[in-house]
């Protein structure tokens, strides 16, 4: 079975944090945001990643902007494609920026990494602002679990990577004249960037404005419950792949943040 690749622009944000006090934080401005439609030769339509909540940008001083038609719905409506017709969605991972839209897909198979989700029981502190789990609560039921590397369709293979989460993932697909490699975040990892903002900070933070973005207390008592009942019986797979390793498994690879990237490409 062959393939092809379209990025589509769901718009861009900005993450920032400042202060009182001092803050090293890098910039982050400006990031087009880009989910993947993958579309067979039957033309059978898969969504990998599902975008970002205009209503969810974590940082005391971040913003984003998206203009008319970057929605998720009117993108699929431009291509005449009725979200409810998908069955298929991966997430490369979970972060508030690439699983906010799985709630157009109420009809879809949702495929994440076992790891993805373990990984949630041990975030470093304040990492949970990098994770929404209300944006996929009601979708848990329709997760599909993988632990390592899968092929799920023919010619469409989820390729394990770890490093920017634990269960982190790419996607290779077999297109017409070539491969094409979904790196996700794959280039960088946010380990390093909690260290730049002063604790201090973060406390205000958390008290103020990004009350919002912590979680409740419940939310990881209802995610631990599903995943005791649904988690793989096997031990987890822990592979790593670096952004070259992806880059050598296909002839093309597409990073779900590339400026480079218009959204009116097909590959």
């Amino acid at each position: 079975m062959k393939y092809t690749v379209r990025p589509l622009l769901t718009g861009h944000f900005t993450v920032d944090f400042k202060g009182a006090e001092p803050v090293r934080f890098p910039s982050v401005k400006n990031i087009p945001s880009f989910i993947f439609l993958i579309t067979s030769e039957k033309d059978e339509h898969i969504i990998v990643d599902t975008g970002f909540d205009i209503n969810h940008i974590p940082g005391p001083d971040s913003s984003c902007t998206r203009r008319e038609g970057q929605d998720i719905q009117s993108l699929l409506r431009e291509l005449d494609i009725d979200p409810l017709s998908i069955k298929t969605v991966i997430q490369t991972h979970l972060h508030w920026d690439h699983a906010a839209g799985i709630k157009f897909f109420p009809n879809a198979k949702i495929y994440v990494q076992a790891g993805e989700i373990e990984g949630l029981f041990s975030l470093k502190e304040f990492e949970e602002t990098s994770f929404a789990p209300y944006h996929w609560f009601d979708a848990l039921e329709r997760f599909a679990l993988v632990n390592g590397d899968l092929e799920i369709k023919p010619g469409i293979k989820l390729l394990q990577t770890g490093g920017h989460t634990r269960g982190h993932q790419g996607v290779k697909i077999n297109c017409l004249d070539n491969s094409v490699v979904l790196i996700g975040d794959s280039p960088f990892t946010y380990e390093w960037l909690w260290t730049l903002v002063p604790p201090s900070l973060w406390e205000s933070y958390r008290s103020g404005a990004g009350q919002k973005f912590f979680w409740k207390d419940e939310y990881l008592d209802r995610i631990r419950s599903w995943y005791e009942k649904n988690r793989p019986r096997e031990p987890l797979l822990d592979l790593y792949r670096t952004v070259e390793d992806l880059r050598q498994s296909g002839d093309i690879a597409l990073f779900a943040h590339d400026p480079t990237l218009k959204g009116t490409e097909t590959f």
